[in-house]
């Protein structure tokens, strides 16, 4: 993923589920190293060993929830002042992601939909939210459209298939 590096140090919001997408995040640490970084995630075990996180309830088709979530959102952003939002995926990015857009906080999401080449619901979302966008499958990159960018598998070496 090709992306210019500053010798300023800013907050950026990590936001991912807790199994696949968390595992994806952190294959992309050495991006965000030496910045200041807090999570914002699905309440799991794997998530709760995280250092600065935010853990919300896993209930991501629930209108509630996402609007507690847009909310939550809306109070970290407000107390944490992120200059960038990066996502790897998950319904949980989609609140995030509007508030990052409402605010002008810039976000890049990575579309890690393992090993699917077709696109999700949230990455369909994210497509016009972000400001980068990235696939982790060529065959993707005309599934979403131009603004779409190849960056190759986080983890999987193996072909992609249809879901």
């Amino acid at each position: 993923m090709a992306m210019t590096t500053s010798t300023s140090k800013f907050s950026i919001c990590l936001v991912c589920s807790h199994g696949g997408h968390l595992s994806e995040m952190l294959q992309l640490e050495d991006i965000y190293a030496g910045h200041e970084v807090f999570y914002f995630c699905y309440d799991a075990e794997t998530t709760r060993r995280l250092p600065d996180v935010t853990l919300v309830p896993n209930k991501p088709f629930s209108p509630i929830e996402f609007l507690k979530n847009l909310l939550r959102a809306r109070a970290l952003f407000k107390t944490k002042r992120p200059g960038l939002v990066l996502s790897t995926g998950a319904e949980i990015a989609v609140p995030v992601l509007l508030v990052a857009r409402l605010l002008r906080v810039p976000s890049v999401y990575v579309e890690c939909g393992a090993q699917f080449i077709t696109p999700s619901l949230t990455g369909r979302i994210a497509y016009w939210l972000c400001d980068r966008f990235y696939v982790q499958w060529p065959e993707l990159l005309q599934a979403y459209g131009p603004r779409a960018r190849y960056v190759g598998s986080l983890i999987d070496e193996t072909l992609p298939t249809a879901n």
